[in-house]
């Protein structure tokens, strides 16, 4: 979206005005910390440990190594100096985390549940590709249009299907099976594919809003809203 440089940050509609803003400063240490710990490293080693290969962990370990240090620099930082680089790095952690996040399901369908069909590998990657596709497309429509029209609630029920691609698989495998073991390794499955769809999420919204904000500053009226809070 263009926002003509005349335009005043006041006269912007509530969700434009939302996307300019930056982390709360005092939740940005406890968010960073707690997103890292409790969604990416518990969904990561939920899988590595599931799979046991260390082939694997070499794979992600540089995605491991670079969120890692990057989120502990902006734990140690002053918030106040790094409120834009936190929303690039959140995007960066959602797009990093849900690729790493998705090999684990990989290794999990082929080394613990043994699923060896092309067709099920064809049908997971393309669901993966069309959420990924609706994320992104979903947030340059909502910040398209009037800048200061107030947008209305969108319909997004057409898309509930395809968020429930992870129960349903789950839920159809689980069916076919009895064995706890199997079981157990179904639910780990579809727990880090969750994950990942909620990594992709959230690295789409804070990419687009990075860039959103950084086409916003180089206007020369909106320079003054830079320490806007979210």
């Amino acid at each position: 979206m263009k926002i003509d440089p005349e335009t005043r940050h006041q006269k912007l509609a509530q969700h434009i005005k939302f996307h300019l803003s930056f982390v709360e400063v005092d939740q940005v240490k406890f968010g960073i910390v707690t997103m890292m710990f409790c969604i990416y490293d518990l969904a990561l080693i939920l899988g590595l440990l599931s799979i046991y290969k260390m082939e694997f962990l070499w794979m992600v370990l540089p995605f491991i190594v670079i969120l890692h240090l990057w989120g502990a620099r902006l734990v140690i930082k002053n918030p106040y100096s790094t409120q834009l680089e936190t929303v690039l790095f959140l995007g960066v952690w959602g797009l990093l985390g849900a690729i790493s996040l998705w090999i684990m399901v990989q290794g999990m369908s082929y080394y613990n549940l043994h699923i060896t069909s092309v067709i099920y590998y064809i049908l997971i990657h393309i669901s993966i590709l069309l959420l990924g596709y609706i994320m992104v497309k979903y947030q340059f429509d909502k910040y398209s249009g009037d800048p200061m029209k107030e947008r209305k609630a969108s319909n997004q029920s057409k898309y509930y299907g395809l968020l429930d691609v992870a129960p349903a698989m789950g839920y159809i495998i689980a069916q076919s099976v009895s064995d706890t073991v199997v079981l157990k390794h179904v639910l780990g499955l579809v727990l880090v594919y969750s994950f990942t769809v909620l990594m992709m999420y959230i690295g789409a919204k804070f990419l687009h809003r990075y860039f959103f904000i950084k086409l916003r500053q180089k206007t020369p009226t909106s320079r003054n809203v830079k320490g806007i809070a979210q």
